[in-house]
């Protein structure tokens, strides 16, 4: 985390402080980089995929020098975190205008602009202003939303055990938050699957209590990243903290309220597992 040199400044998490959605980051280049990343999402992840293959069939010991150049390159660019739903809330509330638009990824994988699962916020209502001026066509598949509207927007999201997500935009200006699956999102298949580093975990781990858990394996089938195990024989359902990201979206499903997060941090040996 310390990359950003932000890491907990001021006593707060780096995606909580308004600084880093404030219109005094906003830039031109910004603005141009925000909007090719959009139209270009689909030949990017082509090119880096492709990239990547080639890397891998030529030479498999290079391939984690090209994961470690390019989460380099992305951490000055765009880089994201997973954020549970109560952090989401904070970021929502500390938001002036926020944004639903079309999921690139979606639209990068499936060909359709009708899944409207990405937010755009920003603590200033020129940002939106600016960009619907420099950006006509595109902006007309903006919907504003209010903040009570987007929090009721990402609890049913909670529900569906879709990730939450914050991403900057030339680091460290957060411009977009995300709901996701590993199915359905680009940054997390190639983490999971290809290795590629382009988010940070949660700074929080799920941990089950099976006082209250009756091993209805709900959590399990909502988890995005296979972290959730069941035991037959104890009939409960346990976390790999290791391999936890720290969502929440398994705590959303549990009929029984019994999993909880903690503070990855506390926990010595995963305090590094980002």
């Amino acid at each position: 985390m310390c990359e950003f040199c932000i890491q907990h400044g001021e006593g707060k998490k780096w995606y909580l402080q308004a600084k880093n959605y404030s219109l005094e980051l906003l830039n031109c280049e910004r603005l141009r980089y925000v909007f090719s990343f959009a139209n270009n999402i689909e030949r990017w992840s082509t090119d880096w995929a492709s990239e990547l293959d080639r890397i891998i069939i030529a030479d498999p010991a290079l391939k984690h020098q090209f994961i470690a150049r390019r989460t380099k390159y992305f951490k000055r660019v765009h880089y994201g975190q997973v954020v549970p739903l109560e952090d989401m809330n904070q970021i929502l509330d500390m938001t002036i205008t926020i944004i639903r638009l079309p999921c690139v990824c979606r639209s990068a994988l499936w060909g359709r602009y009708d899944f409207r699962y990405c937010f755009g916020v920003t603590t200033s209502i020129p940002l939106f202003r600016n960009f619907c001026e420099l950006y006509p066509d595109f902006s007309s598949d903006l919907e504003v939303l209010t903040k009570e509207k987007a929090k009721k927007t990402f609890q049913e999201h909670d529900h569906d055990a879709l990730v939450h997500t914050v991403w900057t935009f030339i680091t460290p200006f957060i411009g977009v938050v995300c709901n996701c699956t590993s199915r359905d999102c680009l940054p997390l298949k190639w983490r999971l699957h290809g290795g590629l580093n382009l988010f940070f975990k949660a700074e929080y781990v799920a941990r089950v209590d099976w006082d209250k858990c009756i091993g209805c394996k709900d959590c399990m089938k909502s988890c995005n990243f296979g972290a959730i195990s069941y035991s037959a024989s104890m009939d409960k359902c346990q976390v790999n903290q290791f391999q936890c990201y720290g969502c929440g979206v398994c705590r959303a499903v549990c009929p029984h309220e019994a999993i909880t997060l903690q503070d990855r941090n506390a926990i010595p040996l995963l305090a590094k597992e980002w």
